[in-house]
């Protein structure tokens, strides 16, 4: 079933309304220009948004943040995740293009996207969702990843999946044809991001006496959308990095360990950021927490894990142990652990979640099953209580040939 078309989007402050009418954070505007580009901060309150997207009608070459930041466009400085997107380039036929998008989403059994923007010579469909703060990012990832794969037959760039990434605004000009670009909206009700994992990562609960109703099969399955993947593991890493830099306060990272945390820096960012703004984000990073170390000193460092980056951005593998694996580096919590614990102080260390030692990964564990231990008695004394006539039971979403999500998006929108 295809989305049912709303409304046009037709400029650059409806684009904005449309992705940060309720901001959390700062989303940014970027002007390309021949001399010198150009970049403009749109914060929550400011008085001057309206005028200054007005400015970009008709203007060549305007770019918008999907998500949100606290003051600068950085993995790091994330605050506010906004929406899912595809960007699909290179269509003679955007329209058929689109049709053919839905279909293949409807096949894969993926929601619909929430709206597309036609960018002058492609499309770039987006999933609205309730707006969740950074720690969700992982997660996050994991559905760009799988959006971009139902639709890389069609053209989506697979490279298009940085949280940091810019996507052209509404009403502006793209000046390799002079297409203005514009949007449509099938659906304003953003999905809820917990709905939208479900839906895009296919985790489902099995049926069972126990488990038989909508609530308690979320509860289940929420407790395994955030642990586990790759992304989980070097988010953890990163968050870590940056703590052990934050607690030297002024100083920054110690002298003897400021390229290994550079390095590891790289590797966890790699997974999160593109070739393309991976450099320039951990440039920023050195200039701020390893100031001791030369520019030449600073592209050593991250030189290796930039180029694992660039590999696995074209798709290349690697062999290892007779298996064809991502390029970009995986070190043993043990390994960085070993790099990283002269610079750590000890107040610090049982407050870190992934660099740490036998003893505090122990004590985590032990935490996190406790907690685990909890919720599986909570959801079970739910299931006990669930009335089997529900709503949820008796799945009238199957009746109108759409996901559970999408019935209870148009529920709600329907109740307003």
């Amino acid at each position: 079933m295809q989305p049912e078309k709303k409304r046009n989007l037709e400029t650059s402050l409806e684009h904005y309304d449309h992705l940060h009418g309720v901001a959390h954070g700062t989303a940014l505007v970027w002007e390309r220009r021949a001399t010198a580009n150009r970049w403009h901060k749109l914060s929550p309150g400011d008085a001057h948004i309206p005028a200054l997207l007005a400015a970009q009608t008709g203007q060549p070459d305007r770019y918008v943040t999907a998500n949100e930041f606290q003051g600068w466009r950085l993995v790091a400085l994330l605050k506010s995740l906004r929406c899912c997107y595809v960007d699909i380039d290179g269509c003679k036929d955007a329209e058929h293009t689109l049709g053919e998008a839905l279909e293949r989403l409807r096949e894969a059994q993926l929601p619909p996207p929430s709206a597309v923007v036609f960018s002058g010579r492609g499309l770039h469909l987006y999933w609205l969702i309730e707006p969740v703060p950074a720690q969700a990012l992982p997660v996050w990832q994991r559905c760009q990843d799988v959006l971009i794969a139902a639709l890389r037959s069609l053209g989506a760039d697979p490279v298009a999946k940085d949280c940091t990434r810019v996507l052209r605004l509404v009403g502006s000009v793209n000046s390799k044809n002079g297409a203005v670009v514009r949007g449509l909206v099938f659906d304003p009700q953003p999905y809820a991001f917990r709905h939208l994992c479900d839906e895009v990562l296919g985790y489902r609960v099995p049926r069972t006496a126990e488990v038989r109703d909508l609530a308690v099969a979320r509860a289940a399955r929420g407790q395994r959308l955030s642990t586990g993947s790759v992304y989980d593991r070097w988010h953890l890493v990163y968050r870590d990095l940056l703590a052990i830099a934050e607690s030297h306060l002024l100083g920054g990272v110690p002298h003897g360990h400021r390229d290994k945390w550079l390095f590891l820096s790289a590797v966890a960012l790699s997974w999160f950021a593109n070739p393309q703004t991976l450099n320039r984000e951990l440039e920023k990073q050195a200039r701020c927490w390893t100031q001791g170390l030369s520019v030449s000193e600073v592209r050593s460092a991250i030189k290796g894990p930039i180029e694992r980056a660039e590999a696995a951005a074209a798709g290349k593998q690697y062999e290892w142990e007779g298996e064809l694996q991502d390029p970009r580096y995986r070190f043993r919590r043990e390994t960085l652990w070993a790099w990283m614990q002269d610079a750590i102080p000890a107040d610090l260390a049982p407050q870190l979640r992934a660099i740490v030692p036998d003893a505090i990964r122990k004590e985590h564990k032990r935490e996190t099953d406790a907690k685990h231990q909890l919720k599986r008695a909570a959801t079970r004394e739910r299931g006990r209580r669930v009335d089997t006539t529900s709503e949820a039971q008796q799945k009238p979403w199957e009746a109108l040939g759409i996901s559970r999500a999408s019935y209870y998006r148009k529920k709600a929108l329907t109740a307003r």
